[in-house]
């Protein structure tokens, strides 16, 4: 399929292999008609006539990019009418983002005429300086953090007015294989803040002695595989700068935000918005001198207060203002609830301030009528999927914008029941089909999360089990037999490469790196045999099976069942692990809930086989099991995953009760706190991820009399 009639992709001429360069894009066009075809790495931001339209592109996998057509008509006028582009490129190993040459291809076609194409004529070329460039990372998972320097005059170039700007030269470059979008666009819904939380003071002070300083900003250097500037080389430390204030607020009641915050030098203001949210921050600020302005976000209160420097990331945009009225609207995508101004030098009124929210496009379906507690429940539920699955399915849309296998399997499912259908997990799986092989990872491996890139060799061999079982999923949700036809071989690779590590009782053992099952103490007895892993092994072998109609596949999965079944148990429950002494297998005598529950949910246990287990999981577990003090010796499930399997093992035995019952228990403070669903049961890590979202799922499954798990193809 030919995308574009005459666009070549392009970039600044002799910055093709830099980091973190932005370049602009202008051209005008005359009428009330006109198609714009663009595509581009990392991201693009389209205004026209001055006004924010679009963000994009879809993320795709290595070697290819995904081709946006906006129709303009709607914000074309009579007469000249300005289009502008900005184009981000990072070329850093990310997690979010492939590592990936900076290029633009973009075409403006009105009628059978085009009007500007790049590598042709048309468009004017600017490279653009007003972001900070030489920034430490976001993250660890993330490329740089963003900070400005502003001026009524920055967006000028937006209208045509290039005065104080010289054009850049620009170079045909080599493109990647282009795809169709595969999605609908994005609408950009806007929320502003809600309630003013407090007011305060910032004091300067000394750096702390032992200030905070994560591992994206030490860990630079060949071993560390982790590109970005090291600390002396920074034009900003932004985390050690902001450290360089003491805060001091005022005791006050939350109020309505007015509108507007007016902050002079040394003034504070907290907001709050009504959930969590995601997308690009936008505000008008007006000044009367020179002005910096530093925006603080977190999901949620530290101690009462904003902590930008939480989880490791760095939720602090510093601005730069000179006297006059600036628009400003981010480059990057934020996800917070809680934003705290700080005015440090000068003065500031901002106005129009706002989320422009980058959320799943695909509309979701009629919320039913709930009890006040479920319908609590499941707006957080709906929050966090639509903020987790903008283009792929993602973890979480603050630290990583990571698209990880096994929260896709929960997110996949949630798609379906809210949406009606699953157009965000076909990218998603797609994304995992696409490319010939994944550097730096062994032969028939998957990533543990993509796009993204791997250098420093690291995978999770248990994800990778978890793309079978969603693909099998995914074909009983009736999925695209070509795309399931296309995954073949790559199911296939990867069960030869477990093939290396089976042992003599036909179970895998001595996994490679990260052997990870969750947030627990689980993740503490992953060697040298463990038998979750080979729980989730047994299933995945039985979904190829079932893909690919191979008997054989199905049998070993039964056979690795009940070899767990005869090696494992201790007393009615299923021991976590064994480990090799002396060329014998011994139990380590460990035991977690979490490792239960796996043993339901892949069906090497069942009610009927082990009736004690599960009559004691049904009455002495769940989420107040730590106030009642039951079986101590058995370690406590985590929110990821363990206390999702239980709750899915609840929906398939049809405990519909008892499921709504653990439901307020295991979420409605979480969706009281932050409007969203969280990772971890405490929230010290990531309060909106994706996963979280099924518990939407099972909420509409027990409300429901025909239940809903059937119609989605849910087994």
């Amino acid at each position: 399929m030919k995308f574009f009639r005459v666009a070549q992709p392009v970039w600044l001429k002799g910055l093709e292999d830099e980091w973190n360069i932005q370049m602009g894009l202008y051209c005008s066009v005359q009428g009330r008609s006109g198609v714009l075809r663009i595509t581009c790495a990392d991201h693009y931001r389209l205004f026209v006539n001055g006004v924010f339209v679009g963000y994009g592109p879809v993320r795709t996998a290595h070697g290819f990019a995904r081709v946006d057509e906006i129709v303009l008509d709607s914000y074309l006028a009579d007469g000249v009418n300005h289009i502008a582009l900005e184009v981000q490129s990072y070329q850093m190993v990310s997690y979010g983002v492939i590592k990936q040459p900076g290029f633009i291809q973009a075409e403006v076609e009105q009628g059978e005429k085009i009007l500007a194409a790049t590598g042709g004529t048309g468009f004017a070329a600017f490279r653009l300086t007003d972001r900070i460039r030489k920034m430490q990372r976001y993250s660890f998972q993330r490329p740089c953090g963003e900070s400005w320097r502003l001026s009524p005059r920055t967006n000028a170039w937006h209208k045509g007015d290039f005065s104080g700007r010289t054009e850049g030269e620009v170079t045909v470059v080599t493109g990647p294989e282009l795809l169709e979008r595969g999605l609908p666009f994005h609408t950009y819904p806007c929320v502003a803040p809600q309630l003013r939380l407090f007011g305060g003071k910032g004091t300067p002070r000394p750096l702390p002695a032992n200030p905070k300083r994560d591992r994206s900003l030490l860990l630079h250097n060949e071993a560390a595989c982790l590109d970005g500037w090291p600390m002396e080389e920074l034009e900003l430390v932004l985390s050690d700068e902001i450290q360089c204030f003491e805060w001091e607020n005022e005791p006050a009641d939350p109020v309505p935000y007015p509108g507007e915050s007016v902050l002079s030098a040394g003034v504070t203001e907290t907001l709050a918005f009504p959930t969590e949210r995601t997308g690009l921050i936008g505000m008008t600020l007006s000044c009367g001198e020179d002005t910096v302005l530093y925006l603080m976000l977190d999901e949620t209160l530290t101690g009462g207060d904003v902590d930008p420097l939480s989880m490791e990331c760095l939720n602090v945009i510093r601005l730069e203002l000179a006297p006059g009225r600036i628009y400003f609207l981010s480059d990057e995508i934020y996800g917070f609830k809680h934003m705290k101004l700080f005015c440090a030098r000068g003065g500031v009124t901002v106005r129009d301030l706002r989320v422009v929210e980058y959320i799943c496009p695909v509309p979701l379906v009629a919320r039913p009528a709930l009890t006040p507690v479920l319908d609590k429940v499941y707006s957080a539920a709906e929050q966090t999927f639509l903020q987790n699955a903008s283009d792929f399915f993602m973890d979480c849309p603050t630290r990583e914008r990571a698209g990880w296998l096994c929260d896709s399997f929960f997110t996949a499912r949630t798609e379906r029941v809210l949406t009606g259908k699953n157009l965000v997990e076909e990218r998603f799986l797609e994304n995992f089909i696409l490319p010939e092989r994944f550097e730096h990872l062994p032969e028939g491996m998957l990533p543990m999360c993509y796009p993204a890139d791997h250098p420093d060799g690291n995978f999770i061999p248990n994800w990778a089990m978890w793309f079978v079982v969603e693909l099998r999923d995914y074909q009983r949700r009736g999925g695209s037999a070509e795309l399931i036809r296309q995954a073949k071989p790559r199911v296939y690779r990867l069960l030869d490469y477990f093939k290396g590590f089976l042992n003599e009782d036909g179970l895998l053992e001595n996994l490679e790196r990260w052997v990870f099952l969750e947030w627990s103490k689980a993740n503490e007895l992953t060697q040298d045999v463990s038998y979750p892993s080979n729980m989730m092994y047994a299933l995945c072998l039985e979904s190829a099976g079932e893909l690919y109609d191979d008997p054989a596949l199905i049998k070993e999965a039964e056979e690795i069942r009940g070899q767990i079944r005869r090696q494992s148990k201790i007393g009615i429950f299923y021991g976590d692990n064994a480990l090799r002494r002396e060329g014998k297998l011994t139990l380590s005598g460990e035991r977690t809930e979490t490792c239960q529950y796996y043993a339901f949910f892949t069906k090497t246990a069942t009610p009927k086989t082990d009736p004690e287990l599960w009559q004691t999981l049904l009455a002495d577990f769940g989420p107040d099991r730590k106030d009642t003090g039951k079986w101590p010796e058995i370690w406590l499930a985590n929110a990821f995953i363990g206390n999702y399997l239980r709750l899915e093992c609840l929906r398939r035995e049809g405990l519909k009760e008892q499921l709504l019952a653990e439901m307020a228990g295991y979420f409605e403070y979480m969706a009281d706190k932050t409007g969203t669903l969280w990772e971890n049961i405490t929230d010290h890590a990531s309060c909106n991820h994706g996963f979280a979202s099924y518990a939407a799922v099972l909420i509409l499954d027990a409300v429901s009399e025909e239940g809903v798990a059937s119609s989605a193809g849910i087994w």
